[in-house]
């Protein structure tokens, strides 16, 4: 009955979570084209050559490219809510992590603005993820308590 009642927790974590990276997603979306570009240190090019480019929206200039590429973290949150396992939630985890890492890599490595660059907006979700993800095997160990098994391996 417990092990129930922490899975549902972990699922609506997880839904949570999932809002959380929406707004984030909107954020990306919204942002201007300087948050991924030269721009704001004066270096146009020609997929973004002026000011005005610089302050367009993301959105505006990938158009509606955007909403699956900002889908995925989406999804990646919403899959332990349908499959809740603690392995799951752990490569859930992983998944934000590397997505992050990509496109954090995509941004820093591209000389020009691509659709990758929107996943480095994700890494606030990575600390909540964690804690999610790590809080079902907290419990659990707080529950059962030290054992003399666990006692005599420390």
């Amino acid at each position: 009955m417990l092990h129930d009642l922490l899975m549902s927790v972990m699922r609506v974590g997880w839904i949570l979570l999932a809002v959380v990276t929406v707004l984030l997603g909107i954020d990306a979306a919204t942002s201007s084209m300087l948050q991924i570009t030269d721009c704001e240190l004066g270096v146009y090019s020609r997929e973004v050559p002026n000011r005005g480019a610089c302050d367009a929206s993301i959105r505006s200039y990938f158009g509606n490219a955007v909403v699956p590429v900002l889908a995925v973290p989406v999804a990646v949150c919403l899959i332990p809510v349908f499959k809740p396992r603690q392995g799951v939630s752990w490569l859930s985890v992983i998944a934000l992590f590397m997505l992050s890492v990509v496109g954090f890599f995509a941004l820093l490595l591209s000389s020009k603005p691509t659709l990758v660059d929107l996943y480095g907006y994700f890494w606030p979700a990575i600390p909540l993820a964690v804690l999610v993800a790590g809080a079902v095997p907290l419990v659990n160990l707080r529950r059962s308590g030290p054992t003399r098994d666990n006692l005599q391996r420390g």
